[in-house]
């Protein structure tokens, strides 16, 4: 195909060439080199430790040329089931606010020993000299017989060649003693009174005029207050907590009262004489317990005669109740009123046997 006369021809792209590509990775490089530099010594600047050779346990980020570390423990004897309190002293770090408190928990040696808690210990200020971490132990048993040896890595920055940066220095086990626990004795409590209230009176002038001696009635109420109020506690017993006796006439009297109140409203409704039966066989079953099936005369009668009830009170209320009946399908008369006055009667007879 012929070029175009009239068009021009295009460059190339600048950013495709070889040469260009080159240079851009060149400067790359030169870039990255740069703020690794950087980088680098404004770690080296802020003293931070290296992580080429740094121990992977018991390096805690102290630097220095002559860390020491040590244990002070308070007190040396402890009762089992009491706390001491340990302190680690670190002297001769050149960064002490950037030390990191051991964690006593994670070492096997002391996990094993105590139970442990971590107390809240202030920061270095400025210019310290030393760093102090305390801790709370608690002594696992009796056979704890020492606070163990703790292994304390430390960045040597000016490490002569040919030596290791990261020397170790260790804080030496202290020994100490677990007792026996003390008993749960109450403590002794010391007096401050005087004296002379603890010095027995004798003699003649305690009879004398002015001293109080009592009346022979004062001896008498004495006496009588405990029957007295035995009785009346007797009483309120009694009154709060009825015998079996009681709760039965209590009972029957109410069962009378609500029977006698609904023979009285019984001329109100459409069958009086049905009401009347149905309020005094109510009645006689609260004070009777004869069977609930006994509902006709006969069986009413032979109920009340099991229960030893007398045999004209049995016939009583035998023809009460065929009255009853007979006064329900007989026609309308004046048979009402009789029939109410004839419950309550028999009622009343029946509470008064």
């Amino acid at each position: 195909m012929k070029d175009d006369p009239g068009r021009k021809p295009q460059s190339p792209n600048k950013d495709s060439h070889p040469v260009f590509r080159s240079r851009c990775a060149w400067g790359a490089c030169l870039l990255l080199l740069l703020s690794s530099s950087s980088l680098l010594s404004q770690i080296v600047s802020q003293g931070e430790a290296p992580l080429i050779n740094q121990p992977s346990a018991n390096f805690y980020h102290a630097q220095g040329s002559a860390v020491k570390v040590s244990w002070s423990v308070e007190p040396k004897v402890v009762p089992d089931g009491g706390e001491l309190t340990a302190t680690l002293i670190i002297t001769g770090a050149t960064n002490p606010r950037r030390i990191v408190r051991p964690d006593l928990k994670k070492l096997i040696d002391f996990q094993s020993r105590f139970a442990i808690t971590d107390n809240a210990d202030p920061p270095p200020g400025e210019g310290a000299t030393e760093v102090k971490f305390s801790y709370k132990l608690r002594p696992q048993n009796r056979s704890v017989d020492k606070v163990p040896m703790l292994e304390f890595y430390f960045y040597n920055p000016a490490a002569p060649a040919g030596k290791s940066s990261f020397p170790l220095t260790t804080a030496r086990a202290v020994p100490i003693t677990v007792t026996e626990a003390p008993k749960n004795e109450p403590p002794v409590i010391p007096l401050g009174e005087p004296d002379r209230l603890f010095v027995v009176a004798t003699g003649q002038q305690l009879l004398e005029k002015g001293q109080f001696v009592p009346d022979y009635w004062l001896w008498l109420v004495v006496g009588l207050s405990g029957p007295l109020c035995a009785l009346g506690w007797f009483v309120v017993w009694q009154r709060v907590f009825p015998d079996a006796v009681r709760l039965a006439r209590m009972r029957r009297s109410r069962a009378a009262r609500r029977a006698i109140d609904a023979i009285h409203r019984a001329h109100r409704t459409s069958d009086p004489p049905a009401v009347i039966a149905v309020a005094v066989l109510g009645y006689l079953r609260t004070r009777f317990p004869f069977p609930p099936g006994a509902a006709t005369p006969s069986e009413i009668e032979s109920a009340l005669d099991e229960l030893r009830v007398s045999t004209p009170d049995c016939v009583a209320v035998a023809e009460f109740f065929r009255t009853c009946d007979a006064a329900r399908f007989a026609p309308p008369g004046d048979n009402g009123a009789s029939l109410a006055a004839d419950a309550e009667a028999l009622i009343t007879r029946l509470e008064g046997a």
